[in-house]
């Protein structure tokens, strides 16, 4: 009897961990997939790399404007972006669904771009993107939001 109540916990030791090493492994996509994106931004710009990354059903939330529904609205948007400002950023942290098909990742931006005086400007923000995994495998954001955060050495 007791060997059995061992045994068991043996198995279902084994099949939480294989769950959790899944998981564990999703994030890890989602970390990566994070990264591509703002790397991506660095190399293309950043309205670009919105579009490419993006997955077709995209929701976006832009500040005081109306919910961007679908990639052809996005691309609107983005393509009025000033192509001397970059947008960066670093994902904090990143979640899973048990699935594996589904998640998030936030972090903070940094935006520089050039004022209207002509002098370099930097601004901070907080994000958070939702990620669905596409039927070819590869991840795109389904929905994006931020506001602005204090610099780095304020949080």
């Amino acid at each position: 009897m007791v060997l059995k109540f061992w045994g068991r916990c043996l198995v279902c030791s084994i099949l939480i961990s294989g769950c959790t090493t899944s998981n564990q492994n999703v994030v890890a996509e989602l970390f990566s997939a994070d990264r591509a994106f703002s790397a991506k931004s660095e190399e293309i710009g950043a309205g670009d790399a919105f579009v490419a990354f993006a997955a077709d059903n995209v929701r976006a939330f832009p500040s005081r404007k109306p919910t961007l529904k679908g990639k052809e609205a996005l691309a609107g948007w983005t393509g009025g972006w000033s192509p001397d400002r970059t947008v960066t950023w670093e994902p904090e942290e990143a979640f899973a669904s048990a699935s594996g098909d589904f998640g998030y990742t936030w972090g903070y931006a940094e935006f520089r771009g050039e004022a209207e005086n002509g002098e370099p400007e930097v601004s901070y923000g907080r994000y958070l993107t939702i990620w669905q995994r596409q039927p070819d495998g590869e991840w795109k954001w389904i929905a994006d939001i931020g506001n602005s955060a204090p610099p780095p050495g304020e949080r």
